[in-house]
C-alpha cells in the first residue's frame, strides 16, 4: 500500500513540477529573450516564481500538508527550495557553458536546453525526495 501511495505522490509531484516549470521557464524566457536580462538572473527569477507555485500546489494537493503546521512546512520548504535553486542555477550555468562553443553561453537555445536538462534531474533526484521525506514527511 505504501508503494502505491508513493507512486501516486510521485505522479502528482511531477504534474505539479510541470506546472511550476511552465511558470519558471516562461518567466525565464521572457526576462532573457525580451527584457535582456543576463541568463543567470533570469534563471534565478524563474526559479523563485516556479518554487512558489510548486509549494502552493504541493501543499494543497500532492502531499496534503494541511495536517502539519504551515510555519514548519514553510521553513522546511525554503531549505529544500534553496538547495533546488542553487542546483538549478549553478547547474544551468555549468551545462550552458559546457554546451557553448566559446564558453559564454550567449545563445538563448543553449541556455534553455541546459535549463531543461538540469531542471529534470533536480526535480526527480532532489525535489521529490526532499519534499516527501523532509518537508511533508509522508
Amino acid at each position: 500500500m505504501e508503494a502505491r501511495r508513493t507512486i501516486f505522490q510521485f505522479i502528482e509531484a511531477q504534474m505539479s513540477s510541470l506546472i511550476s516549470t511552465f511558470v519558471d521557464f516562461t518567466l525565464t524566457a521572457f526576462l532573457v529573450k525580451f527584457a535582456g536580462w543576463w541568463y543567470v538572473y533570469g534563471t534565478l527569477a524563474g526559479a523563485v516564481a516556479g518554487g512558489a507555485t510548486n509549494c502552493i500546489i504541493n501543499y494543497n494537493w500532492t502531499f496534503k500538508g494541511s495536517e502539519q503546521q504551515k510555519r514548519t512546512i514553510m521553513l522546511r520548504y525554503i531549505l529544500v527550495w534553496t538547495g533546488s535553486l542553487i542546483l538549478n542555477t549553478t547547474g544551468t550555468a555549468i551545462v550552458a557553458n559546457i554546451l557553448s562553443h566559446d564558453g559564454t553561453a550567449k545563445a538563448f537555445g543553449i541556455v534553455m536546453e541546459a535549463k531543461t536538462l538540469v531542471a529534470v534531474l533536480v526535480a526527480i533526484l532532489w525535489n521529490f525526495t526532499m519534499q516527501k521525506k523532509f518537508v511533508y514527511k509522508t
